[in-house]
């Protein structure tokens, strides 16, 4: 079973999965927008996902494309920060960087047959008429590599991550994000210590 997750044009709750907007945290909490290794500027807010009552928020520096190391899961120029969510609240932006999308939309996830993801994906568009790109990606199952495996190894533990979900660009190419131009992306954690990890390939 493959669980894709699927274009909604409406908004979402803050605790559920949303791609653009602005990140969350919960009242009381401190929240430190993350900030590129490479240009020490803050990172843009791409999405967050909301997998197994823990909400994953990545990041990517987004102020010079193609300069800092984005793709890198190790590199410093993207971020993932997780919390579990409980009584949530936006976050405001800094005044430094490019730091916001030009997009808000939510996703729902939508269980199908299939051996693998990329069938799954192009079949389930087939069958309902629509763009492949109305497929955001994809929640647990096995990665889709494009480039061959690089899951990532926790900083912690040192052990190989677990996989959480394989993003595609979006839906819009006027707003989309940027995995170097039909890449997609990829979100590992780990158990030992509630860490995650980026990174994409194209």
């Amino acid at each position: 079973m493959i669980k894709l997750l699927i274009n909604n044009s409406d908004s979402a709750e803050m605790s559920e999965t949303s791609f653009g907007g602005k990140p969350v945290k919960n009242i009381g909490e401190d929240f430190h927008w993350p900030k590129c290794a490479y240009c020490k500027l803050p990172m843009q807010f791409l999405a967050k996902l909301s997998v197994d009552e823990k909400l994953y928020q990545i990041f990517m520096c987004q102020n010079d494309p193609g300069m800092c190391e984005e793709w890198d899961a190790n590199g410093g120029s993207n971020a993932v920060v997780v919390i579990k969510p409980f009584e949530l609240e936006l976050v405001q932006e800094p005044s430094e960087g490019e730091t916001l999308r030009e997009t808000e939309h939510s996703a729902q996830v939508v269980s199908v047959d299939g051996d693998n993801y990329e069938t799954a994906r192009i079949e389930w568009a087939e069958k309902n008429g629509v763009s492949p790109r109305e497929v955001l990606g994809q929640i647990s199952g096995e990665p889709s590599w494009i480039q061959g495996n690089e899951t990532p190894n926790c900083t912690t533990c040192n052990k190989p991550m677990e996989f959480v979900a394989q993003l595609e660009q979006g839906p819009d190419w006027k707003t989309e994000m940027n995995f170097g131009g039909g890449g997609a992306a990829y979100l590992f954690h780990c158990r030992c210590n509630d860490s995650a990890k980026f990174l994409w390939q194209c």
